[in-house]
């Protein structure tokens, strides 16, 4: 079953769906995995999944350097600091917060996605 939803989840993740929070859910849910095991295991699948994008990327030319550069100082930054909160309020509070982040993404997500529908009708 783990290979056929890591399978699924590369899959989703080759078509742009946010697979991450989809095999988070997985382990943790059904898995019985430990949030942050789940966590750092969806971090190994996401070096691999970016890896071949970032390759695809390379190799067609598809690259905005300036936008690279802002994207990784703000994300390890952030990363530091989404490090040393989590380490702060404990598993479960994080374990809380990130659900509540995936449900709130989610639905922007369906609402961008309703919203692109409606103007494709008006047009």
């Amino acid at each position: 079953m783990d290979f056929v939803f890591g399978l699924l989840a590369a899959v989703l993740s080759g078509l742009g769906v946010g697979s991450g929070g989809l095999l988070v859910i997985y382990l943790t849910l059904l898995g019985n995995y430990a949030q942050l095991t789940a966590q750092g295991l969806n971090l190994l699948f996401f070096l691999f999944s970016s890896g071949s994008a970032m390759l695809f990327h390379f190799t067609h030319r598809k690259i905005k350097y300036e936008a690279v550069f802002v994207l990784a100082v703000f994300g390890a930054v952030g990363s530091v600091i989404g490090s040393l909160l989590s380490g702060a309020l404990g598993g479960e509070l994080t374990r809380r917060i990130f659900g509540i982040m995936l449900i709130v993404s989610g639905m922007l997500a369906l609402r961008g996605t309703r919203k692109i529908k409606d103007t494709s009708k008006n047009s």
